[in-house]
């Protein structure tokens, strides 16, 4: 695709050195780590804008599917490592890279695209929106010493092999139902992204087998320096039920002798506080950005409740994506939705911009809460209730980052 200033949108060659070096410098890391690291994707997944055959500004565009809290998926396209030589910035390369890579999306029914944002302000502006938040808690070993009393079976350490993936992938399934956000993961991603990652801390991974020797719930973290002593890092845990997450903290304690701290997330309506005898130290954090570049076919790809049934009108305005303005009637029967683009000047139910579509359709932002802060225009109450209830579900999370 060629601009008509001579800006060329194609794949990045494998040979193309500069993708690296730009990376390097654009993320502060040594060339032969960034190197290593682009060796992850497909070189078919590099993407840039050109002129005159110089590449002045770049990303990673992955294949994702995100789970849809419903048994389903949704593909989504997600972009990082987005970077551009400090001689090309602002010059409007990025934003030209995104639109390129949305209409990339578009063409081929991807109707998401996911992003870790290095500014949330830069990325809202072009129409993405936080969809999930973590709670980030921290606290000493010895807050979790409570927990000894409930120790049983026992906790291996594993290597980063396909069977390992394989058995900390199911665990990751089941403690996350029901939730829209976390991505299918293959072995690759798990041994690339999950289990190992770039140069810095080793990462270990434990899982917890009951006395049957099924595995129940695992921890992958790593030991860092931090200001009062070391820190146990979690890159991630996750645990089938109430007995499993239990051995989790009984496991934390163990390190009351090598760390100062234990800090790990959970999702935001977890009720972690409720189990601990003393409250950890607790954040809030942002997450993930998303965007639906396709209003018609993200909401046709959703999985609603089967049970629900009506039919609502929604105006979407997208100052950034022209072809997801517009009036939809959205028809509900059986979990799925037919929608039909009405013509502009039809009377809606609900009026608001894609940023806020897209938080309701992830259920970061519940529909009567968006109306009562004034996101969502209601003119129809009946309306507000049918997608209160189409959007219900556990509050969305996830934990990869790219």
């Amino acid at each position: 695709m060629v601009s008509a200033d001579n800006l060329q949108y194609r794949t990045v060659a494998p040979d193309d050195d500069r993708f690296a070096v730009n990376a390097a410098l654009a993320y502060n890391q040594s060339l032969s780590e960034t190197q290593r690291e682009r060796q992850s994707p497909s070189p078919e997944a590099r993407r840039g804008l050109y002129r005159d055959g110089r590449l002045v500004t770049q990303c990673v565009l992955l294949s994702l599917r995100i789970t849809n809290g419903s048994g389903g998926t949704v593909p989504a396209g997600g972009i990082g490592a987005v970077a551009t030589p400090p001689e090309e910035r602002r010059r409007g390369h990025v934003e030209r890279l995104l639109r390129a890579v949305c209409d990339e999306l578009r063409s081929q029914n991807v109707p998401l695209s996911m992003l870790s944002a290095f500014k949330e302000s830069f990325y809202r502006r072009y129409g993405w929106a936080t969809f999930y938040e973590a709670r980030r808690l921290s606290g000493p070993p010895d807050r979790f010493d409570p927990f000894r009393a409930h120790r049983s079976g026992e906790w291996v350490r594993l290597d980063d092999s396909v069977a390992t993936a394989t058995e900390l992938d199911a665990i990751y399934r089941g403690a996350l139902r029901g939730r829209f956000g976390p991505l299918e993961r293959d072995a690759i991603w798990w041994q690339t992204r999950v289990l190992r990652f770039g140069e810095g801390s080793p990462r270990w991974a434990y899982v917890w087998r009951d006395d049957a020797g099924h595995g129940r719930s695992y921890a992958i973290f790593s030991i860092e320096r931090g200001e009062r002593g070391q820190v146990l890092r979690c890159r991630e845990a996750a645990a089938l039920d109430p007995q499993a997450r239990a051995q989790i903290f009984a496991f934390f304690s163990e390190f009351e002798d090598q760390c100062a701290d234990v800090v790990f997330n959970a999702p935001a309506d977890a009720p972690v506080q409720a189990l601990m005898s003393d409250p950890l130290e607790c954040a809030m954090e942002p997450g993930s950005m998303l965007r639906i570049v396709d209003v018609a076919q993200a909401l046709e790809a959703y999985a609603f409740p089967r049970d629900v049934t009506g039919r609502v009108t929604l105006r979407i305005t997208d100052d950034w994506l022209d072809d997801n303005n517009g009036v939809f009637e959205l028809d509900f029967e059986g979990g799925s939705a037919r929608v039909t683009r009405l013509s502009d000047g039809t009377e809606a139910d609900v009026i608001c911009d894609v940023r806020t579509l897209t938080q309701v359709y992830s259920r970061y932002l519940r529909p009567r809460t968006a109306a009562a802060f004034g996101l969502l225009d209601v003119r129809s109450r009946p309306a507000l209730a049918l997608i209160e209830r189409l959007f219900a579900g556990l509050a969305p999370y996830s934990s990869d980052w790219f």
